[in-house]
């Protein structure tokens, strides 16, 4: 999965950063955590999806780049109006990706990849076909 450096969170979810990424990373269910990405296609800003989604092995390697989480589905819109405002703010126009890396020190990336040796082990069925 790939991460914004300077991921915006929710007031509510700070100082549980870290864990949630974890947990996040490693296969296992957060309920009520909304991910805040990088539209997947031109025409959207942001997509807003349950963290349950990623519980699903081909959406957890195709997410898009994560820029926000919030605990809430309210919240996460909060979050991508918020960070959709202060790039208007910033730039005069919605051009997030460049906003966002505008927001990274020169030289280092914006995205950050954690490593995926920890994931799960999916239970295979005991019945056999």
């Amino acid at each position: 999965m790939k991460w914004y450096r300077d991921l915006y969170l929710d007031k509510k979810i700070r100082q549980d950063k870290e864990k949630l990424i974890k947990k996040l990373e490693t296969n296992t269910g957060v309920p009520g955590l909304y991910l805040v990405t990088l539209a997947a296609n031109e025409r959207d800003l942001f997509d807003i999806f349950s963290s349950d989604l990623l519980l699903q092995p081909v959406l957890h390697g195709h997410c898009p780049l994560i820029v926000g989480l919030a605990r809430g589905y309210s919240a996460a819109v909060s979050l991508a109006t918020g960070i959709a405002m202060e790039t208007y703010r910033e730039n005069g126009d919605f051009d997030v990706q460049k906003f966002l890396q505008s927001r990274i020190p020169d030289g280092e990336d914006m995205v950050y990849e954690y490593p995926m040796e920890h994931l799960k082990k999916r239970k295979r069925s005991r019945f056999k076909k």
